[in-house]
């Protein structure tokens, strides 16, 4: 696919997420209307899989992870983030939050919501990555050695509650506004729900911005050292200040996907049930 089809792809869906998002600003099932929209872009990414792959290898997923990728989609899309979002609430409740404590305006509360989220979805990325109980949980996530669109879900249930927790209860609990953290969700999932794609983008200098699949193959290498980079959630903003940015000149893909060496014992990606069990293993692996 040229550059800038690439490029004109992603920036169209993120205006048209935001032009959705104000055509509904108001509507009683906006937020519905949002995991309708995300649902579409999954069709959209399966779609463009088939017209323009970047590896045609990937019709050779064994069906066991395919089938495991599937229940991972339900349990975390469709069910595990709609409780999140009515439990979330509560905790805050409970930790007796400071009401309308900034008092600041919409946008500038997004723009709070876009590093907060950002830098909260960076940090938790690399604690999973260097301490062996959270590597536990995430190893899961980079079990499979074909990367496409469905993977993007596989992660362990109590992994995608800690991100959550990071990312979203300081915001509540401060008193940002619903409103902006929607906003952000929104203009991120074009990102986010492209970013296992294994369709063959060529984003150039988007991928200075923005958490692609180009970029986020890199970080699913099985070399720690290309492993470890590109932690970012859909922005590579915290990757460039951190020095976790990664995008080798003259290569466009690692030369292996998949876990690291020292956590080959971890189940295989055909075992998703194994997969859940493994953080409750004394013998689970280690993120070196």
């Amino acid at each position: 696919m040229s550059r800038l089809l690439s490029q004109s792809i992603l920036v169209g869906l993120i205006i048209g997420m935001a032009a959705l998002l104000t055509i509904f600003w108001t509507h009683p099932a906006r937020e519905a209307l949002m995991a309708g929209a995300a649902l579409g872009l999954i069709a959209l990414s399966l779609m463009l899989e088939r017209v323009w792959p970047h590896d045609s290898a990937s019709s050779d997923i064994p069906r066991e992870e395919i089938a495991g990728d599937i229940g991972s989609f339900v349990l975390i899309f469709l069910i595990l983030d709609g409780a999140l979002k009515w439990l979330t609430p509560f905790a805050v409740l409970a930790l007796a939050p400071i009401p309308d404590t900034l008092g600041l305006p919409l946008w500038q509360q997004i723009l709070l919501v876009f590093l907060w989220i950002e830098f909260a979805a960076w940090a938790s990325h690399w604690a999973h990555h260097r301490y062996k109980p959270l590597w536990a949980l995430h190893a899961m996530h980079h079990s499979t050695e074909q990367l496409y669109t469905l993977n993007n879900f596989r992660f362990h249930p109590f992994n995608h509650v800690l991100n959550h927790l990071a990312m979203i209860l300081p915001l509540l609990w401060f008193g940002i506004a619903a409103e902006a953290i929607l906003v952000y969700t929104a203009l991120t999932l074009p990102v986010l729900l492209l970013q296992h794609s294994n369709i063959a983008f060529d984003f150039g200098r988007l991928n200075l911005l923005f958490n692609t699949n180009d970029l986020h193959r890199w970080h699913h290498s099985a070399k720690p050292a290309e492993g470890t980079k590109n932690l970012g959630r859909a922005l590579v903003l915290w990757d460039q200040i951190f020095s976790t940015y990664l995008r080798p000149a003259g290569f466009s893909e690692p030369s292996k996907i998949g876990l690291f060496s020292a956590s080959r014992s971890f189940p295989p990606a055909t075992k998703y049930w194994a997969q859940l069990a493994w953080p409750f293993n004394p013998d689970c692996c280690r993120a070196t």
